[in-house]
């Protein structure tokens, strides 16, 4: 299909792209710049087409507001990203499980179904290796998000935003950088999956007035806190090898702050409505981060490569 049968195609090309880009690369790369977007869409079909002036454009933002790859803020993006997505994907599966087993599949369980999937599916293409299906998957989980009748914005939006910024060519999406994504989405979601146990056989109209022994309500209070470990503790791990990125240990506060915003179960959703919890919750993420990262830190130290020392005392002149 070409420009003459497909107009977009062409009218994409007219697009001023070179503006997008910083005056320094637009004066070094202009000629190359408008070379690859005229083959990229010389033969391309709308959809085709925009995608690949959507790629460009994005490329284009990234460098000039320094999220590129090659940048600090970049990486660090980058290092957050997949487990950012992992975390919203875990208390995706939260929602559902909760939902099933407690309330059962009435209207706000379909609501929340359709919020979560997207979640979900997007984790499974990461898991794929597949990062661009993951990132607009995103998108339509904020769309959905912003059109239902129970919107929960906080987390789901600061956590979709933080992933979506970040430049895709620095994501790690090897075998390994997967395994960490599922593994850390299986080590937040299931443990407080198995608290729904607590609410079977009530009705969600009764969960703000239930009363549970201490030991069960302590686990309840500090359940917000449990996704912050797991993700810290993942970060630990990587952040301890010697070869891994430094800026990892900005990653994970990253990917940990946005779960300030989350409450304790049942609930999960929304964001806190009194200071008082947010405060809580914020004190013990911040607590976790400090603990992780002085950790990481001191680990990664004491495994840096010391120079060799000479077997005996320097001969003398």
């Amino acid at each position: 299909m070409t420009d003459e049968h497909t107009p977009l195609p062409g009218l994409l090309r007219r697009l001023p792209l070179g503006s997008l880009y910083p005056a320094s690369y637009r004066a070094a790369h202009g000629e190359e710049i408008d070379a690859v977007l005229a083959e990229a869409v010389q033969h391309a079909g709308p959809r085709t087409a925009l995608r690949e002036w959507a790629a460009l454009a994005a490329h284009a933002v990234r460098l000039r507001t320094r999220l590129g790859s090659s940048d600090p803020a970049g990486r660090i993006l980058a290092g957050a990203a997949p487990s950012l997505l992992a975390g919203g994907a875990a208390l995706s599966l939260l929602h559902l499980v909760f939902g099933t087993l407690t309330a059962g599949p009435d209207a706000h369980w379909v609501v929340g179904a359709a919020q979560s999937a997207p979640w979900l599916l997007a984790l499974l293409c990461v898991i794929l290796g597949r990062w661009a299906p993951a990132r607009s998957l995103l998108l339509a989980a904020v769309a959905v998000a912003a059109f239902t009748p129970n919107p929960e914005p906080g987390l789901w939006a600061v956590t979709a935003v933080l992933v979506l910024i970040a430049p895709p060519d620095a994501v790690d999406l090897s075998r390994s950088g997967r395994s960490w994504a599922i593994g850390s989405a299986a080590a937040v979601a299931l443990p407080l999956s198995g608290l729904t146990v607590l609410w079977l056989g009530t009705r969600p109209e009764d969960h703000p007035h239930l009363v549970f022994p201490p030991l069960q309500q302590a686990l309840l209070d500090l359940s917000p806190a449990w996704p912050a470990l797991v993700l810290g503790i993942a970060h630990l791990l990587r952040l301890a090898r010697s070869h891994t990125d430094a800026l990892h240990a900005g990653a994970i506060a990253l990917a940990v702050l946005p779960w300030t915003l989350t409450l304790a179960p049942p609930l999960h959703r929304g964001t806190p409505a009194d200071a008082p919890d947010l405060l809580r919750n914020v004190g013990v993420v911040l607590m976790v981060l400090a603990t992780v990262a002085a950790l990481g830190l001191v680990r990664r130290r004491t495994r840096r490569p010391r120079p060799a020392q000479p077997d005996g005392p320097p001969a003398s002149c």
